[in-house]
């Protein structure tokens, strides 16, 4: 009678933990799950923001003449969110201009607004050796 008391208690026990086991695993993958899905919006809603940046950018260089332009915008995201993007421009007929001319363009191209406060924009010219 003891020796079933104590296997029913072992076993009541041992399911008990189970169960709690269980609940902690699908407690953590529910939240690792829901920060994701929070980070994919986030990005999604960056890269939209982004891909209207680049866009403004080429209508500004059609505008200056420069057609068919090559727009490349690299970001690196800080610890604390903030993001910093470098938009690197390349067109032929950029690079033969003298450097002020290429400084106002720089600043034309730095003054097309960007919706999110705590982002920082680098812009240049790419250097070709031809």
């Amino acid at each position: 009678m003891k020796n079933l008391k104590e296997i029913t208690i072992t076993t009541a026990t041992t399911v008990v933990l189970i169960l709690i086991i269980a609940f902690c695993i699908c407690s953590t993958a529910f939240g690792q799950s829901r920060g994701r899905r929070q980070v994919q919006v986030q990005e999604q809603y960056y890269h939209a923001l982004e891909q209207e940046y680049i866009r403004e950018i080429h209508e500004l260089l059609e505008e200056r003449g420069y057609c068919n332009s090559g727009v490349t915008m690299n970001r690196v995201i800080q610890e604390d969110g903030s993001r910093q993007y470098i938009v690197t421009i390349h067109h032929r007929r950029i690079a033969k201009l003298n450097q002020n001319q290429q400084k106002e363009l720089l600043n034309e191209c730095g003054m097309i607004d960007f919706p999110v406060e705590d982002c920082k924009f680098f812009h240049e010219f790419l250097e070709t050796d031809l």
